[in-house]
């Protein structure tokens, strides 16, 4: 599986080594963070389409090829400030439970590409209830970057 950025520049279609794992970077307000690429479907620029005022981290639904799917401001769930549209907002699209989600970013980095050794677990006295689908930090020279696992987010009601 690949991560294409539609509407962007990259189109990175490396073949994988097996000792190399590829983080898709992005920010949240501020915040540096990133997502295995094996979780991502796509990144996108979006529009909501609709809003959504019952579940609390919905911004809404947006359209992407005939298919509505909820939109999650991703900074909101961690507990950030809820990050609000920009120029270079983005939607990280992937599947959870066979359904299409996308998660709302202020914007796409890069893919980076590390050697797994690299990415090491999360400590679990960091783990709070909101970041519990952190778990992982990648390590690319300086930046120590919290690594979310789009697929163990919980969007129940």
């Amino acid at each position: 599986m690949y991560a294409i950025i539609s509407g962007g520049t990259t189109d990175d279609r490396r073949f994988c080594n097996m000792n190399e794992v590829h983080i898709v970077l992005f920010h949240l307000n501020d915040s540096l963070f990133g997502v295995n690429a094996e979780e991502v479907e796509e990144i996108i620029e979006y529009s909501i389409q609709s809003r959504d005022e019952e579940h609390p981290f919905i911004e809404g639904y947006t359209t992407v090829r005939g298919v509505e799917i909820p939109v999650v401001n991703l900074a909101g769930y961690l507990g950030l400030d809820e990050s609000t549209g920009t120029k270079h907002s983005k939607l990280i699209l992937t599947k959870i439970d066979g359904s299409l989600v996308g998660f709302s970013v202020s914007s796409v980095q890069t893919i980076k590409t590390l050697n797994k050794e690299a990415v090491q677990d999360a400590p679990p006295i960091l783990t709070t209830a909101k970041n519990e689908c952190i778990k992982k930090f990648a390590i690319d020279g300086e930046n120590i970057v919290p690594v979310i696992n789009l697929q163990s987010i919980k969007l129940g009601n």
